[in-house]
């Protein structure tokens, strides 16, 4: 039996019996005990979960929580599953970033050296290019993982808090986006990821079952939204302000006298969001366009005059 035959199917054989001594594999493999302790290292180095222990009754142990997958796949396959491994690296922000290294490292490894040869030429002759405008999203995991728990969660959006339900994310121009419902709007709404700044998980009893709600669906009905052009005047207090933001959502002009100029595009969806953010900029930020956000800010700083008089 050839090494590459015996470490799959040593494998298979302890992921099945999960417990196990080395003289006992020693024996059903008709090897010795030092060639299996061999073969346990590599495998751990591989990525199959071991733990050890000691004592008269002690030996090996697969950890139950890790699933040990053991699939073969073909030539053709192997070059699918690399390719799409390779389309993720440029992004700035994964949802699970460390785990994809370590996926990248173990698939890696357990290609054989003619196979491995291939995928090097293959990393030599294909590359994916992110929108130079993409921004770090460190949140995306737990963004995600809400997501799958159906669970409410309160956020810092642009500064300002909201609580939402994620629904999913999904990515476009190197961005990161979470559908989510807002329970302060009571409706859906879009947020781009990299602008959370903190997440905590809300109390709330009762909350949506979002469960059988489709992404898709949600992304075509946020995606009607209006876009607005959007131009904003700043001090040079404000561009300090503004580009002390952990994720400027524009670009900014400046001119030589510090005064800044943000230009861009917005949807309806973030005209409530956008209203709280500028009003806390105060005297420093003039919404020159468009008109629905400058009334928004309008309607809220009458709601607030009203509180304090």
């Amino acid at each position: 039996m050839s090494k590459a035959t015996r470490l799959n199917e040593l494998r298979l054989y302890i992921n099945r019996v999960k417990k196990f001594k080395v003289d006992d594999l020693a024996k059903e493999f008709n090897v010795s005990r030092r060639t299996i302790l061999r073969d346990l290292e590599e495998l751990s180095i591989l990525g199959v979960p071991l733990i050890s222990e000691v004592g008269p009754n002690g030996g090996y142990q697969v950890l139950e929580e890790k699933n040990l997958l053991a699939v073969s796949f073909t030539k053709d396959e192997t070059f699918s599953i690399f390719f799409a491994l390779l389309s993720l690296k440029h992004f700035i922000s994964l949802p699970f970033e460390s785990e994809y290294n370590s996926i990248i490292k173990k698939f890696y490894l357990n290609l054989n050296g003619k196979m491995k040869d291939e995928i090097d030429l293959i990393k030599d002759k294909i590359d994916f290019k992110i929108d130079n405008q993409a921004k770090e999203s460190p949140l995306l995991k737990e963004l995600f993982m809400a997501a799958i728990g159906n669970e409410p969660l309160w956020i810092s959006y642009l500064g300002v808090n909201r609580e939402i339900q994620p629904i999913g994310l999904f990515s476009q121009y190197g961005r990161w986006y979470c559908p989510s419902y807002c329970y302060l709007r009571k409706e859906f709404r879009l947020f781009r990821s990299d602008r959370i700044s903190e997440i905590r998980l809300s109390a709330r009893s009762e909350k949506m079952n979002l469960n059988e709600t489709n992404l898709n669906d949600i992304i075509s009905l946020l995606s009607t939204k209006k876009e607005y052009e959007f131009i904003v005047e700043l001090t040079p207090e404000g561009v300090g302000k503004y580009k002390s933001n952990v994720s400027p959502y524009h670009r900014i002009s400046v001119d030589s006298k510090g005064h800044g100029v943000i230009r861009g595009s917005i949807s309806e969806t973030e005209i409530d969001f956008l209203a709280d953010y500028f009003i806390q900029m105060g005297k420093n930020a003039k919404v020159v366009q468009p008109i629905e956000l400058r009334d928004e800010i309008k309607k809220k700083i009458l709601v607030l005059s009203v509180l304090y008089q």
